[in-house]
Parts: C-alpha cells; sequence; structure tokens
C-alpha cells in the first residue's frame, strides 16, 4: 500500500471499497485536490481527496456528475461520466471522492467525432432560465448559480462581476471602465437561445477517451449559454477541429461563435487572474479587446 494517501483516510476508504486497497497510484491532474488510482480485489477506482478550506467541495462535484449524467442518459449518443461511489469528510480536515475508475485510450478521429457528438445530445437537453443548480467551484473559487431568466444576467451578475470584484487589486481604473462598456453591451452579444446543462470548464485535461466512448470529469456544472462549453475547448487547445465539426453538423451553434469565444472565456480568465496572479492580465485584457470590437 502507498503512504501516499493519508492514514486517516484508510479505513473510511476501505469501508466503502469493502476490502483493502492494494496500491496507490498518482494521476495527473491534481493542481487542486490529491488524486489517486486505487487497485483493489473488487477492480479500480478513482480518489480525489483534498484539505482545502473549501466546504461542500465534493458534494458540489457530486451534484454535477450527476447532472451531466441524467442529462447524457436522456439524449444518445451519450457521454460517459464517473460513477459516485462515495464522498464525504474524513479525520485530519480531509474531503474525499470515490469515484469509478475510467481507463483512457488514445484518441482517434472517430472518439473526436463522437465527443462532438455527444455534448451537442447533452446541449440539446434545454430548460428554462439560466443558473438554478447547486453552488459550486471553478477551481479553488467559489461559483454561485442563482437564477436569472438572460444568458446575459446571469452572466455578467454569476460570473464576471464576482470575478472582478476579487480582481480589483490587478486590475486598472481603463480595464473597469471597459468591463463596464461590456456589461452595457451584453445583451445584444449573446445569441438567445434555451439554457443546457453545461461542464463549466470543459479545457481539454476535463475530457477523456475511453474504450467505451469519450467522457467528462471534474464539472463545475450549471445551466448556462452552450457556447460556454465550445469556448472554453479553445481556451487552452488541445481539442482537435474535428470535435467541432462533428458537433455543429449535430446542432449548429450560432454564426460568429468562434469569436464570441473570447466573451465566454473573460469568466476562466479572470478566474486565472484571481487563483494564479496577474500574469493572465495581457491575455485577459486581449480577450476584452477583442469583444469590445465585435
Amino acid at each position: 500500500m502507498s503512504r501516499s494517501v493519508a492514514p486517516s483516510l484508510l479505513p473510511l476508504l476501505q469501508h466503502h471499497l469493502g476490502g483493502p486497497i492494494l496500491e496507490a497510484t498518482p494521476l495527473s491532474g491534481g493542481d487542486i485536490n490529491d488524486v489517486y488510482r486505487l487497485r483493489t480485489g473488487r477492480g479500480d477506482c478513482v480518489l480525489k481527496a483534498s484539505r482545502r478550506a473549501l466546504p461542500h467541495l465534493f458534494f458540489a462535484e457530486v451534484q454535477g456528475l450527476g447532472l451531466l449524467r441524467e442529462a447524457a442518459s436522456r439524449r444518445p449518443p451519450g457521454l460517459l461520466v464517473p460513477e459516485v461511489i462515495a464522498y464525504g469528510d474524513a479525520p485530519g480536515g480531509w474531503q474525499y471522492l470515490l469515484q469509478s475508475y475510467l481507463p483512457p485510450v488514445a484518441e482517434t478521429p472517430q472518439s473526436q467525432e463522437a465527443l462532438g457528438q455527444g455534448l451537442a445530445a447533452l446541449h440539446s437537453v434545454t430548460v428554462p432560465g439560466f443558473g438554478a443548480t447547486a453552488d459550486n467551484y471553478f477551481g479553488t473559487l467559489p461559483q454561485f448559480n442563482p437564477p436569472f431568466q438572460s444568458a446575459a444576467d446571469f452572466f455578467w451578475s454569476a460570473r464576471l462581476r464576482p470575478q472582478l470584484r476579487l480582481a480589483q487589486e490587478h486590475l486598472s481604473a481603463d480595464d473597469t471602465d471597459r468591463f463596464e462598456a461590456l456589461r452595457q453591451r451584453l445583451p445584444n452579444l449573446i445569441p438567445t437561445e434555451p439554457s443546457s446543462l453545461v461542464h463549466g470548464d470543459l479545457w481539454h485535461g476535463n475530457l477523456l477517451y475511453t474504450a467505451a466512448g469519450p467522457a467528462l470529469i471534474d464539472p463545475a456544472a450549471a445551466y448556462s449559454h452552450r457556447e460556454v462549453d465550445l469556448a472554453a475547448m479553445r481556451l487552452f487547445g488541445g481539442v482537435p477541429e474535428r470535435v467541432f465539426d462533428a458537433y455543429a453538423e449535430a446542432f449548429p451553434p450560432a454564426p460568429g461563435w468562434q469569436d464570441r469565444a473570447n466573451l465566454w472565456n473573460l469568466y476562466p480568465l479572470l478566474a486565472h487572474v484571481n487563483m494564479f496572479g496577474s500574469g493572465y492580465l495581457g491575455r485577459t485584457r486581449a480577450a476584452l479587446n477583442t469583444v469590445l470590437n465585435l
């Protein structure tokens, strides 16, 4: 048994798993949480564990996983979502989440197309109104999801404004003025569509290709405009055009969605400023300039 998993977690984990943990292997993607692949006599699973002071961190993630799984099951071809085994609190200030392990495989043109088609199917399940899901987290930052009637009001009030307040020490007066100009223009920039359940943090590291099909992990889910997910897949690269082509064939976005990616990505960029510092300011300002020139 690896010593890397906190000893105070072991009794609870072994209770949930019905036996001993034979091996624990760290997995990549553990910038916020400790993440391990656990080998047990009943198969493999994934452990996420954290001692950060983030109340209800994994409760929020479990809610998002459940929403994604339910929505994906309603419109084939559905994307895979990990099954939750258990979650809770443990001695020593730990929070933990046990979920099924989805073995990754190399992506292929066929799996890329399946990802685009599956995401289109997920987004085609629409609901009235925006927000209205359990509050959760974007990275280490609280993400609030109050209900709104319009995508513009939700995006400004529940996404941009909280990040702008946190980022005050990094922003100039000109930055503040330009975001105010954006606020006034938002209703005219965002295409009118019903809201969809979005993953909410769909950079390529939260996409997984498996032998059974593409999967989504680590959601920051909410009911929002579907272009949020399309934009996120473009933010840090790594998602091939074949995915977007397959999506557009199955569920065409409104014209100009590629240009609006800069609009939606202002939220994760500001969040990165708040989590990691002013190194992300240049890219944030460039995106804002592009949006204001639309």
